[in-house]
């Protein structure tokens, strides 16, 4: 009779490696690293347990491969690149292969080791610097920084490992090149003086924005103060990093107080990610109600959720990459919730160019969704300056004309 390993040795093709970091990537993705088991990643690549084993140790040494494969494909990819459309052409086109990157980073850097955590970190800083060396070619003085704008073509790569995009598979890298381009150009400064939409929503300057969420005053509701720590340490720890214990040691309550104001810690990632929409469909609502014309709502809307996502990084970070942790009917109602939300978006869109399909101006959508949510979870960007950057960028790819 045949074992297993017999049989496993004789058709263990060459690109095992490969497809095991590939599996293993998009089950992270989509399910989260701490309910994936190695059992798992070897079910989905075709293999036994023992056979993954020859290759990583340990789930954790299979994370930081995963990491490092994405980042190697980064740093290859820009290496002894000096010409910024070349250079973000280039990412667009490794896009496939990385996208798993950023929600990982996001949602489960906390189960790596700290040594690894901040060798892998300083390499996604030395992939944006790269970026950003490249963008500065040509940069101009009152253009977007060089590097605001590398994070944000980071951010437009990495978008569909949050969600797919609405066009066609073959449409994807096209729609994201638009988009990278525009960033691109507002970067150089290209279009300011002649935008044909108005600057109306422009960031009031004069109004302070925070920059960080767990700063300042608690509230009194004990309720209020425990979902505020929940989400920022959801955020910087992930989520199941997380105990009770330890939000209701932020606020100064045992951690079984707890159970007092919310039946779990599932119910404040439910609860956080609900209040993040409500309050995104408030604003909507209320620049709706103070223009009929299109352009300027739309303006308005980019104005208010730049200002919006720099104050609460968190709980934007929460809703890109810990949604996991929903059960499918809330995961079911928070996809229908995002697809009428930029729905309204993209109403705005067409009325403004309605040259675009409608596949097409989600898309857009999305990616000015991601240039914003991007840059704000960027510790080092946030600061006064930041909504009015993301507020620009957001416009150029708005605006951008679609690469054929």
């Amino acid at each position: 009779m045949t074992t297993a390993s017999a049989e496993d040795r004789r058709v263990r093709p060459k690109d095992r490696k490969q497809r095991i970091l590939a599996t293993a990537a998009e089950l992270f993705r989509t399910s989260g690293y701490h309910s994936v088991s190695m059992s798992d990643i070897a079910a989905g690549v075709g293999i036994v347990p023992s056979a993954l084993y020859r290759h990583y140790r340990n789930k954790q040494e299979l994370l930081v491969a995963v990491f490092d494969n994405a980042l190697s494909r980064y740093e290859e990819t820009l290496a002894d690149c000096d010409d910024p459309f070349e250079c973000v052409s280039r990412v667009v086109g490794i896009a496939d292969d990385s996208q798993a990157m950023d929600q990982l980073w996001s949602r489960d850097r906390g189960h790596l080791r700290p040594a690894d955590r901040a060798l892998l970190r300083l390499r996604i800083v030395g992939v944006s610097e790269s970026l950003e060396k490249a963008i500065a070619q040509g940069a101009g003085p009152a253009g977007v920084p060089s590097r605001v704008a590398a994070w944000a073509v980071l951010a437009i790569v990495n978008w569909p490992g949050h969600r797919p995009l609405p066009v066609p598979a073959g449409d994807r890298q096209r729609m994201m090149l638009t988009a990278v381009r525009a960033v691109v150009n507002a970067c150089r400064g290209d279009g300011e003086e002649s935008h044909p939409w108005p600057a109306n929503g422009t960031v009031d300057e004069s109004s302070p924005v925070p920059t960080e969420p767990a700063t300042g005053l608690l509230p009194v509701a004990r309720r209020e103060a425990l979902l505020n720590a929940a989400i920022t340490m959801f955020a910087v720890n992930g989520y199941a990093n997380v105990s009770l214990d330890d939000i209701g040691e932020v606020v100064g309550i045992a951690g079984p107080s707890v159970y007092n104001h919310f039946a779990s810690k599932r119910e404040l990632l439910v609860c956080g990610v609900n209040r993040a929409f409500d309050a995104m469909w408030l604003e909507l609502g209320r620049v709706l109600s103070q223009t009929t014309d299109p352009a300027i709502a739309l303006d308005m809307l980019v104005s208010g959720y730049a200002r919006f996502a720099q104050a609460h990084w968190d709980l934007i970070a929460v809703c890109l990459s810990h949604t996991v942790m929903l059960d499918p009917d809330e995961m079911m109602a928070l996809a229908r919730t995002y697809l009428d939300y930029v729905g309204e978006w993209r109403r705005l869109v067409q009325l403004c160019r309605p040259e675009l399909r409608a596949d097409e101006a989600q898309t857009l959508v999305d990616l000015t969704l991601a240039v914003m949510d991007g840059v704000v979870r960027v510790d080092g960007l946030r600061g006064p300056e930041l909504p009015h950057h993301a507020h620009r960028l957001a416009k150029a790819v708005l605006q951008a004309p679609l690469v054929t």
